[in-house]
């Protein structure tokens, strides 16, 4: 797989998120793939600028014209170093703000492969708790900041780890947003790419628990 076959994969991955934003919770996102410098990476974001690769929140849809979140959106994309040099997401962020120059978010999902010091994939809650704090100033000394919002929660791990689409679905159900008809055909469908692809590399990484699982089986 060569730099233009990554670029075209990036740019439908983008096309894809773009589209079932449009479908579910947003009007007139836009999310755009660019190459970071000189790597063999792609960087895909929302509202992305390809100058300095900076992303900008969506506008969600809301029950309220003055009140609504905003959702950031930012992706960083690889080739996997194998024979069959599988696209693969070094990072990804989704975070949820109250405006989009906001600058912190009330709470956001990261991942970062291969992240030492805290699970990969871990959930953020930008946040104060009046138990918690006194306990962390005693036993987290090692932390600059003390505060509920530096504690990373773990979310499934690399393979499990929630998808855009379970975001999306807690900000439907939450009424944080006012979706679109349709929203959840739209977002069952894309998240059931997204676990078949988890699947397959849970099962490439396993193959001999596979094979056991399958023996399990009847037939029918």
């Amino acid at each position: 797989m060569t730099r233009a076959d990554l670029r075209s994969q990036a740019r439908e991955f983008a096309g894809k998120i773009q589209t079932l934003l449009n479908q579910t919770v947003a009007d007139n996102a836009r999310v755009t793939a660019g190459f970071v410098g000189e790597e063999r990476m792609m960087a895909v974001g929302a509202n992305l600028q390809l100058r300095d690769l900076s992303t900008k929140p969506i506008a969600l849809l809301s029950a309220d014209k003055k009140m609504r979140c905003f959702l950031d959106i930012q992706y960083l994309l690889f080739l996997e170093e194998t024979s069959d040099h599988y696209m693969t997401v070094k990072t990804s962020y989704f975070g949820v703000s109250g405006s989009a120059d906001a600058k912190d978010p009330f709470f956001h999902y990261d991942y970062e492969r291969h992240k030492a010091g805290y699970t990969e994939a871990h959930l953020q809650v930008l946040g104060e708790n009046t138990g918690l704090t006194p306990i962390m100033e005693v036993l987290c000394a090692k932390r600059k900041k003390k505060s509920m919002g530096e504690l990373h929660f773990p979310v499934g791990g690399r393979r499990f780890r929630p998808a855009l689409e379970d975001v999306l679905e807690f900000l439907i159900d939450e009424q944080l947003v006012q979706p679109k008809t349709g929203w959840q055909s739209a977002l069952d469908r894309t998240r059931e790419e997204f676990r078949d692809i988890q699947l397959r590399a849970a099962v490439r990484q396993n193959p001999d628990l596979a094979r056991d699982a399958l023996k399990g089986i009847p037939e029918g």
